[in-house]
């Protein structure tokens, strides 16, 4: 029952989707031919406005080939351009009549009139909205071009009159328009103005001494007095700047290579603690006590570093102590001292059990260092796997670098070969 309504459910479903096609198709071919039949109901192919160019439309022609009569004809497609539609005369000359207004706002641009301007214009090759062209000339072009910019730096101050002409057409009729404008010079401050006249004193100081070798400039201008200097050729406010970033990075790095040297001297402390426990229990199995045992330690070191620079932190430490109780200093304090000298959790546990020896005897103190070696190896491994895995890190980038390096060298010349 079941699996009937499925198939039932499933069925009506191909149906509808069956159905919506047919509708569809029947939609779209009552539209296209509809769109056909308009072509020969007088409506005809529609032009763009006057401007808007040549438009063109894929039409599907019956009849052009000769055939047997009431044989069905091919319709073969052709493509029509249609060109834009032109204005009528009465069309035109309306409309030259209404666009100067237009045209005069137009060419303002920022300027209030055109009896004063002191900006440049805003001459358009063409007013797209009614599709026509414009020729923009002037009489006067040293003063005023045909792209509407404006030289006006040596006008004067009453200002002189130019004359612009603008020869509008749709491409058949044309109309000339005449414009006249006065133009002015910018508006100066009274410093630019003091500039420029000082310029032209010095560009008619520079023609009275045209045959020097030199051109002297005048020592006053308008009653003042006047001194020279060469312009700053660079801006050297960057060097105080330089040198205070200089000086915190300087201050960075001091930090970051006290903590580099910190956490060193940690590395190094801890990669000496195995051997120097291990060192201890052979001793004190060998019946060294456990002062003995600690001054040949750092005996030995002392000998084996003469000489060399290598400096071993916690030997180091160990030397130190050794000379505190050859000075007079008790043991245990000399042990406590150097367990916090080291910083160490476990230099303190081998300070703290060198510490309770000196309490209760050393017959239990090899043991527990026997202990502490193990443990002291374990970390040392710990610690080396540890050590190389940040150095596979820091390798990486140098890698990626190579990479880098390598895909460029094939892929260049392999894009070099297309071009």
């Amino acid at each position: 029952m079941m699996e009937q309504q499925w198939k039932t459910g499933f069925t009506k479903a191909q149906a509808a989707c069956v159905l919506a096609g047919l509708v569809l198709y029947g939609v779209a071919e009552l539209v296209s031919s509809l769109y056909g039949q308009a072509l020969f109901e007088g409506k005809g192919l529609k032009r763009a406005g006057p401007g808007q160019g040549e438009t063109s439309y894929e039409v599907l022609v019956s009849g052009l080939e000769e055939g047997a009569p009431g044989r069905k004809q091919t319709r073969i497609p052709v493509k029509i351009p249609v060109g834009e539609r032109r204005y009528t005369s009465g069309e035109v000359q309306a409309l030259f009549e209404k666009i100067r207004p237009e045209l005069e706002a137009q060419m303002l641009g920022e300027n209030p009139s055109l009896e004063e301007v002191r900006k440049n214009l805003n001459l358009k090759s063409s007013l797209s909205n009614y599709g026509l062209k414009i020729v923009w000339e002037s009489e006067s072009p040293e003063l005023v071009d045909a792209f509407g910019i404006v030289h006006n730096q040596e006008i004067p101050e009453a200002g002189t009159s130019v004359r612009l002409k603008a020869r509008v057409t749709d491409g058949r009729q044309e109309r000339t328009y005449d414009f006249p404008i006065k133009l002015y010079s910018p508006f100066r401050s009274p410093g630019e103005l003091a500039v420029q006249r000082f310029q032209k004193q010095a560009q008619d100081e520079d023609v009275k001494q045209e045959t020097g070798d030199y051109l002297f400039l005048p020592s006053d201008y308008e009653g003042r007095s006047l001194t020279y200097s060469h312009p700053k050729e660079g801006d050297y406010r960057i060097f105080p700047v330089l040198g205070i970033l200089l000086a915190a990075l300087l201050q960075v790095k001091k930090k970051l290579d006290s903590q580099r040297s910190v956490k060193l001297r940690e590395e190094q402390l801890l990669f000496d603690y195995s051997e120097i426990v291990a060192k201890f229990v052979v001793y004190l199995g060998a019946g060294f006590t456990v002062r003995k045992a600690w001054e040949r330690i750092s005996a030995v070191y002392a000998g084996a570093r003469q000489g060399k620079d290598k400096v071993r932190p916690a030997y180091e430490e160990l030397v130190k102590t050794a000379v505190q109780i050859g000075s007079g200093q008790p043991e245990s304090k000399a042990y406590h001292e150097f367990g916090r000298r080291c910083g160490l959790q476990p230099y303190i546990k081998l300070s703290a059990l060198l510490e309770q020896s000196q309490k209760t005897g050393s017959k239990q103190l090899r043991p527990a260092l026997e202990l502490e070696m193990a443990s002291a190896f374990e970390q040392r491994k710990n610690l080396a796997r540890k050590l190389g895995e940040e150095a596979t890190t820091k390798l990486l980038f140098p890698l990626l670098l190579m990479l880098g390096v390598v895909m460029v060298m094939i892929v260049v010349p392999a894009f070099l070969t297309f071009y």
